[in-house]
């Protein structure tokens, strides 16, 4: 009698389980996929909060790193990597010593492949320093705090690569500024763009490696277009509101340099449905302030060039300006390392960004 009892017992105890480990009950609709809840990720906010975890990219007084020439000299060497962003036939014309040359897109991928961590400087260059400063903020956005822009790009290296900067500067639009203040809009969200991934390091990692490869060309504007049309642009006066007040393209709106691109001050002012176009006196910090849009989802462009191209003898001339005009005494004259360029076969010849 015993035996039977056992063995009824361990018959019954699978069946109990199995009613009650999912914590259901006979009465439980068989189909309970119905009641399962969908949670909507916040694919923008956890992008922030994880870029934040790498630097506050947008107030920091020390960011954009930019570096100059004089510098970069000095500090050749096995603590300091130069990486060349240009075309490799101007590479191979004149490059500066040891230094690396690279496509941008496939920058990331030489980041992941090295440990770029153990030098001081990883300092990059290309024609202008735009490009340059664009990777450079994808790049301290993923953590890579030792990355820094050459001022000026290769331009400021030797009057042989110098010509980008020279042929680009312009007074073209200097009476036509506005003095008018633009006022803010109120705030609305941030941009919502489909992610697979639902992690912020993974979400970040896969905006990044979207901007790189889509490339920089794309991220750029001219001042003839912009002034031809204003009205289809939302202006960024990336300057002190001193200077703005000054003089500004028509219809920009100023944001306070270090100060306003966060969600406790004016970010999320700027629109979601509307092509941002921002500038300040080079394009190298509106890159990477458009670097750092882009990579949230806003449709952001850096005006080439930035001030230079439509005001440079007021940049040049006005001491509040600080310097920020490009001019010939920007120009070293130090010394070009040449090598040997041997295209691939049926390879077009690369324009290497900006």
């Amino acid at each position: 009698m015993k035996k039977i009892s056992v063995i009824l017992l361990a018959l019954l105890v699978p069946v109990m389980l199995a009613v009650t480990s999912c914590g259901g009950s006979k009465e439980e609709p068989k189909d309970t996929a119905k009641q399962v809840v969908k949670v909507e990720i916040n694919h923008s906010q956890l992008l922030l909060d994880e870029i934040a975890k790498n630097g506050d990219i947008m107030s920091n007084e020390a960011v954009p790193t930019m570096i100059d020439a004089k510098d970069v000299k000095a500090n050749l060497g096995e603590k300091q990597l130069v990486i060349d962003l240009r075309a490799p036939k101007d590479f191979a014309d004149g490059h500066i010593k040891e230094a690396v040359n690279m496509e941008f897109e496939k920058v990331l991928d030489y980041f992941k492949a090295n440990d770029t961590k153990k030098f001081d400087k990883v300092v990059m260059v290309c024609y202008s320093g735009q490009t340059a400063a664009y990777a450079n903020a994808i790049l301290y956005m993923l953590g890579h705090s030792n990355v820094a822009t050459m001022k000026w790009g290769m331009a400021s290296w030797n009057k042989k690569t110098s010509v980008k900067w020279s042929e680009s500067v312009s007074d073209k639009y200097a009476k036509q500024l506005d003095t008018v203040t633009v006022a803010k809009v109120p705030k609305g969200e941030l941009p919502k763009f489909d992610c697979m991934h639902q992690t912020g390091t993974e979400i970040l990692e896969a905006r990044a490696a979207k901007l790189f490869a889509d490339g920089f060309s794309e991220t750029v504007v001219i001042a003839d277009d912009v002034i031809a049309d204003p009205a289809s642009y939302f202006i960024v006066n990336y300057w002190p509101a001193n200077l703005y007040k000054q003089g500004h393209l028509a219809g920009a709106v100023q944001y306070a340099p270090k100060k306003s691109m966060s969600v406790s001050a004016d970010l999320l002012t700027l629109p979601t449905d509307k092509e941002i176009v921002t500038y300040c006196f080079t394009g190298q910090t509106s890159a990477f302030v458009t670097a750092y849009l882009r990579i949230l989802g806003y449709n952001a462009k850096s005006l080439k060039f930035g001030a230079n191209g439509f005001m440079n003898t007021t940049l040049k001339s006005k001491e509040e300006f600080g310097g920020h005009g490009f001019e010939a005494k920007k120009i070293n004259n130090f010394e070009l390392e040449k090598s040997e360029y041997k295209p691939a076969e049926g390879e077009k010849e690369a324009k290497g960004g900006c």
